[in-house]
Parts: C-alpha cells; sequence; structure tokens
C-alpha cells in the first residue's frame, strides 16, 4: 500500500529509482494542546478511530503502554470477559481487555490491537470526559500489559516517530504533530541509547524507556546521571532518589524557583538543555521526593521545547529543537 515501485529505463532492464522512492513516507497526525484538568499544565491531544468508531480524542502519553478507553465504545469492538487494571491518574482502575484495529489519520494497524475498556467512572476518569477526552493512547516502547499500537502500524510508520507538542505553553497558533515514519535527525541536541527489554507478543522490539542515561545538574549540586524517563503524559517534572536529599526546594517538595536546571548526555562535553525552575505546570515546575532509587521524569515540557524522535528497530531516542529562523 505505501511501496513504489522504480521505473524500467528505456535503454536496458536496469531498475533506476526515482525520487519518489528515496523520499520516506510519513503521515503527519496533529496534536491539539488542551489545559490539563486540575493541574494547571497542558496536554497533547490525537484524534483516532477505533474499529468503526467515531472520532475518539484520547491523550498522547509516551510514558505508559497501550490504549485506555473510558467512552466511545462501538460494536465493533470486541470487549472480552477477561479482566485487567491499569494505574490511571494514581488510581488502579479496573476494566476489561478488548480488540480492533487502530485508525490514525486515515492509517490503519495492520492487525487488531488489545485496549482497555473501563466501563466505571471516578473523579480523575470523570474530569477527562467533561472536557470530551474519551482515554489514553499509550505510545511507550517498553514493556506493559498492553501493546503499543503503533508498532502495529505499516511499514516504517510502525518503526519510528516523532512527537511535538505546541498551542498553550509555547504561543504557537499552529497544532503540534505526531509524525508516523519520521527519521531521525543528523543534527539532534540529544540521543539517548535504551536498554533492551525483549519483544512483545507480535516479536516488536521492546526497550527500557525508564532508563535512558540522563546527566542532570542542578543548582550548584554535582552532576548526576541518573535512569530518565521522557513522559509526554505527565505535567511535572519528578525528581526521585536518596541522592536528591540536598536539592534546595520551597513548599510542596517543589524545587525551589531559580533554580537552574541542565541536562546532558553522558558522551557530551556540553549541555543538552537548561531551563530555570519555577511554578508553571508543563514548562518548569520540578518536585523533589528524595528517597528511593534514584529515577528521573521529565515531564512533558521538554515534548514543548524539541521534536522528540524514537526508533523502536535501534531504541534511540532523539531530542532536536531548530534553531530560530533569522529576521
Amino acid at each position: 500500500m505505501f511501496s513504489a515501485v522504480p521505473a524500467q529505463a528505456d535503454s536496458d532492464s536496469s531498475l533506476v529509482p526515482t525520487q519518489a522512492v528515496k523520499v520516506p513516507i510519513t503521515v503527519t497526525v496533529p496534536i491539539s494542546t488542551i489545559r490539563t484538568p486540575g493541574t494547571g499544565g497542558s496536554n497533547g491531544i490525537v484524534e483516532i478511530v477505533v474499529g468503526r468508531s467515531a472520532p475518539l480524542s484520547v491523550m498522547l502519553d509516551t510514558g505508559s503502554v497501550g490504549l485506555r478507553l473510558w467512552s466511545g465504545s462501538h460494536p465493533s469492538m470486541r470487549i472480552s470477559n477477561k479482566k485487567i487494571s491499569a494505574s490511571v491518574g494514581g488510581l488502579k482502575i479496573p476494566g476489561f481487555i478488548g480488540s480492533a484495529p487502530m485508525t490514525l489519520n486515515g492509517v490503519s494497524t495492520t492487525l487488531d490491537v488489545p485496549f482497555q475498556y473501563i466501563n466505571t467512572d471516578n473523579p480523575y476518569i470523570d474530569q477527562w470526559k467533561r472536557i470530551g477526552v474519551s482515554g489514553i493512547l499509550g505510545i511507550g516502547v517498553g514493556t506493559g500489559d498492553l501493546t503499543n499500537p503503533l508498532v502495529a502500524l505499516p511499514g516504517d510508520l510502525g518503526l519510528h516517530w516523532s512527537v511535538h507538542f505546541a498551542g498553550l505553553v509555547t504561543g504557537a497558533k499552529n497544532p503540534g504533530a505526531l509524525i508516523l515514519g519520521a527519521r531521525a535527525p543528523a543534527n539532534a541536541n540529544m540521543f539517548f541509547q535504551l536498554p533492551p527489554a525483549g519483544s512483545n507478543v507480535n516479536g516488536a522490539l521492546l526497550w527500557d524507556d525508564h532508563a535512558a542515561n540522563g546527566c542532570w545538574k542542578f543548582g550548584r549540586q554535582p552532576e548526576m546521571c541518573v535512569p530518565t524517563w521522557f513522559d509526554s503524559g505527565f505535567t511535572v517534572m519528578r525528581v526521585k532518589g536518596r541522592q536528591f536529599s540536598r536539592l534546595p526546594t520551597a513548599m510542596a517538595n517543589q524545587l525551589r524557583p531559580g533554580t537552574r536546571v541542565t541536562l546532558s548526555v553522558p558522551t557530551s562535553s556540553f549541555i543538552g538543555d537548561s531551563f530555570v525552575a519555577g511554578s508553571s505546570a508543563s514548562r518548569n515546575l520540578v518536585r523533589v521526593i528524595d528517597s528511593g532509587r534514584a529515577t528521573i521524569n521529565t515531564g512533558n515540557s521538554v515534548y514543548f521545547e524539541y521534536t522528540v524522535t524514537y526508533n523502536v528497530a535501534t531504541g534511540g531516542i532523539y531530542l532536536y529543537k531548530p534553531l530560530p529562523k533569522k529576521g
């Protein structure tokens, strides 16, 4: 469906590639940005079709794996009696496993994808329902009780993709985009190699996306390289671990506003990203939990600043920020 056949030369039987063959095929799925209920931050929303349903608005989440639906069911979705539960909004939510093809901007998965059908309500789900959001599309590349629907897309569309948010946080007028089939930029600002984590039930490679090796510096504290998790669904950066007990904090375990935060990769001699901590969710709000093993959840501010590209064939994550246009 998405392949191109090179033209045959008149002079002999050799095949001469056309320009169309050389250009990778991509599909752009618009991402709208909405205010996140109850947090003051923002989230990215995409439209999907499940089975033959009407278009459903779902929150795009790189921090979880699998589709979770709490509204928008359709007879074409096969709902089993097999129970499944998931942590949604900090609560354990029960449901049942369903399956159906999923379609993004006209492109459908090559097989039915499993999803969680949630037929109960709670305050977290109710606040999303009130603004017309039907569920969460988890496109994390790690392990889980469901599978990432993107890897079931045809051809290269399911091997690599990019995510960029725009809108409320940055003031941009154009929507963000999930670009299926996106290639890694040659001039990426940062590259992170994820550790392998086996494969899913369909043979797609999995990677430990909670373990990117990010090197962080907070104010005057020494730099620490710890497992890092890029999470487009979470509106607050969370710094966790006993190693961070000396970080300066304000009320509610908030990193003291005005503290400089930097991120780099271990093999780099320069800073990849830098911002000043503040009190705005999805922009600069950082919370510190000074207990347990060290791990950092970036929150989704990264996706407003960068285009983040995933390659599930190699386990690479690329962060790219284009230079401002002159003039």
